[in-house]
């Protein structure tokens, strides 16, 4: 084995025979704190993974509630662009009727003039007064000559609907027909239509007399039954709106009760001169609700449909399926952190655990350790006491020894023979005296319990004249008194003029040497 490789194992407490337990110790320690740290590691992974499963969980929640919300939004603006691209294509074909009827009444008004009956022209032309309410022709000064209607002729132009400026408000049945015979009895088969239309005139110029024109009012009916099918929500609103001048030509739904008419200042107006069709999310400016709104041009003229459905009510389904997500995120969240939590209770559990075991471990072996020092120890105190009575019992002097609690403890034979009674283990002083004087050790006493305390006094405080007694062989003793610094005291009778040897005890007096305790390795310290 080379030199090198020796060096190393002594450095590390490897070499053979060697029992260092300071060397055990610390390796025990580091692999106690090893555990430590594996044990710590493992919470911090169990941490990590709940964070991480969180996070995903809740990324994944809005990824997609975020995709819903977009599918809806995307169907929802679907929906109300074809419901304005239809709107716009029903009454585009309005207004050309209207226009192909004025045209035929240009020409018979070409090739006669006379022979053109508005009256008659109406019977024949049924498709023109479905979407018409007044059929005129009106002279340079756009005086009325010729109606459908005969109290217009000799009005202006417009007179007649003078007395609704703003247009007026008409209720419809709940499937955009006209009115019953008492619109507010209704409710039976869901709420009225409500619906303002304003006055629209399409005009044709006639050849002859000069300025004179022939025209046809609009008051489509088709927009309020489109609306009443269109199932548009809650507090939809549907328009037609002059792209030239930004003027709202007709409204329906609930906005059209108190309208604000002018549109031409609103971002809306803007997009809508811009683009043929399109949608567009902000606040209506005909009442100041936030819509959806989708529009779309009416052919080639300066009218637009205008289609509006409440933001709030076209999201709601997304509000509902991302309160439902959350709600099974939060679930979710709940779960993961509770079984993170179970997880690191059973590992903080699991780690407790073996802290205690570490420290049952340790305690059990210190009390074993103990136990070992124990007998040890009373092993090698019965041999300090026979060896003591043995170097007692073959002194000449009588010795006796008392505890702090100045009783008996210990004594050889001359003190048993010497002292004149039959001393008993755990005797007090005051007691021995006592049985002394009983035997007439002190003689003829006049005060006895004086005499005991006097004599008590004397041996107690360790006056070495001590105190004269009679010897079994009519010799005088002295007993003397003498405190002891660890607690109790000695008492030493001297002046025995015959040594007598201790009877032999009844068992046997061979002494044991004390047995040698095995080495008990303490348990590993918990750094």
């Amino acid at each position: 084995m080379s030199d090198t490789f020796k060096r190393r194992r002594r450095r590390s407490g490897l070499t053979s025979g060697r029992s260092d337990r300071s060397r055990l110790i610390p390796f025990e320690s580091i692999r106690r704190a090893r555990i430590d740290k594996t044990g710590i590691a493992a919470c911090v992974g169990v941490a990590m993974v709940a964070v991480a499963l969180v996070a995903l969980i809740w990324i994944v929640t809005t990824r997609v509630v975020q995709e819903q919300r977009i599918e809806i939004h995307d169907r929802a603006e679907q929906a109300l662009a074809g419901q304005a691209a239809t709107m716009a294509e029903t009454i585009s074909k309005e207004l050309l009727v209207i226009d192909q009827s004025l045209t035929i009444i240009q020409s018979q008004w070409k090739a006669d003039s006379d022979l053109v009956d508005l009256t008659k022209l109406q019977q024949i032309m049924p498709a023109l007064t479905a979407v018409a309410d007044d059929l005129f022709i009106a002279n340079e000064k756009h005086i009325i000559q010729q109606d459908i209607l005969p109290q217009a002729i000799g009005q202006g132009v417009g007179s007649a609907y003078v007395t609704f400026p703003h247009g007026l408000l008409e209720q419809y049945e709940p499937d955009g027909t006209k009115e019953r015979a008492s619109l507010l009895l209704q409710g039976d088969d869901g709420n009225a239509v409500e619906a303002r239309k304003f006055l629209t005139y399409i005009v044709r110029p006639l050849d002859h007399p000069k300025g004179w024109l022939v025209g046809a009012s609009y008051r489509s009916e088709e927009v309020t039954k489109l609306f009443a099918q269109s199932a548009l929500g809650y507090n939809p609103v549907v328009a037609l709106v002059d792209t030239r001048r930004g003027v709202v030509q007709a409204v329906v739904g609930p906005a059209a009760r108190r309208p604000k008419i002018d549109l031409s200042k609103s971002p809306l107006f803007a997009l809508l001169t811009r683009a043929p069709s399109g949608t567009w999310i902000g606040n209506t400016a005909i009442d100041g609700i936030e819509r959806l709104h989708a529009f779309h041009r009416i052919g080639e003229r300066d009218m637009a449909v205008l289609v509006g459905a409440n933001w709030s009510d076209v999201m709601s389904p997304a509000n509902n399926l991302a309160a439902g997500a959350r709600s099974v995120a939060i679930a979710a969240t709940v779960l993961v952190a509770a079984i993170a939590g179970l997880m690191l209770w059973g590992l903080f559990k699991i780690r407790g655990n073996r802290r205690r075991a570490r420290v049952f471990d340790r305690s059990r072996s210190e009390l074993e350790r103990l136990r070992i020092e124990e007998v040890d120890l009373a092993s090698r105190a019965k041999v300090n006491a026979a060896r003591l009575q043995v170097v007692l019992d073959h002194t000449v002097d009588g010795i006796a020894l008392f505890d702090s609690n100045v009783r008996l403890v210990q004594w050889n034979h001359p003190f048993r023979r010497g002292i004149g009674i039959e001393p008993k283990p755990n005797m007090p002083l005051d007691t021995l005296l006592r049985e002394q004087a009983a035997q007439g050790v002190f003689g003829a006493i006049e005060d006895l319990e004086a005499e005991i305390a006097r004599r008590d006094g004397i041996l107690r405080t360790g006056d070495m004249t001590g105190v004269p007694q009679p010897g079994p062989d009519q010799e005088t003793l002295v007993l003397r008194g003498m405190t002891i610094a660890e607690g109790g005291f000695m008492l030493l009778l001297n002046g025995l003029l015959i040594w007598e040897t201790a009877p032999a005890p009844v068992a046997s007096t061979e002494v044991d040497e004390p047995v040698v305790a095995k080495p008990v390795v303490p348990a590993a310290l918990e750094w």
